[in-house]
């Protein structure tokens, strides 16, 4: 399986290029180049990351298709936001007008939710940092 999304310390196959066929371990990654250290030799090469593929049961295969669902669940609602103001209102006429309303409003509305029920807020707030963390890895 190829694998884009390769961290230091994971196992990985190369395939082309003078080290095909041999196992190694990624130490790191930078620009689409990969530094491995493959067993039998000495030292690090950069390698191209798609001439690498992972190898184990601990190869990441979920994480694309769960990256993916969050761009849209976080995308989704600016979208609508834009299809709808441009149904109201024929155009982009106070747009940047409705955009600064909208924020306002969800200001005040994080402030009523902090005041109101902060074991949500802070549920909240959890669940914004797992995604964020999902989104780096």
């Amino acid at each position: 399986m190829n694998s884009f999304f390769q961290r230091p310390g994971d196992t990985v196959r190369a395939r082309g290029g003078i080290h095909s066929g041999k196992r190694g371990v990624v130490v790191a990654t930078a620009a689409g180049r990969t530094k491995v250290r493959f067993n039998g030799s000495s030292g690090t090469r950069w390698v191209r990351t798609g001439n690498l593929r992972s190898t184990g049961s601990g190869s990441l295969s979920w994480i694309l298709p769960v990256k993916a669902a969050l761009v849209l669940f976080l995308v989704i609602p600016g979208l609508r936001f834009v299809v709808v103001h441009l149904w109201t209102h024929g155009g982009l006429d106070g747009f940047a007008t409705a955009l600064g309303n909208q924020m306002g409003q969800a200001a005040l509305a994080w402030g009523h939710l902090i005041t109101t029920d902060p074991l949500g807020a802070l549920l909240h707030l959890g669940f914004l940092g797992l995604v964020s963390r999902l989104m780096h890895w």
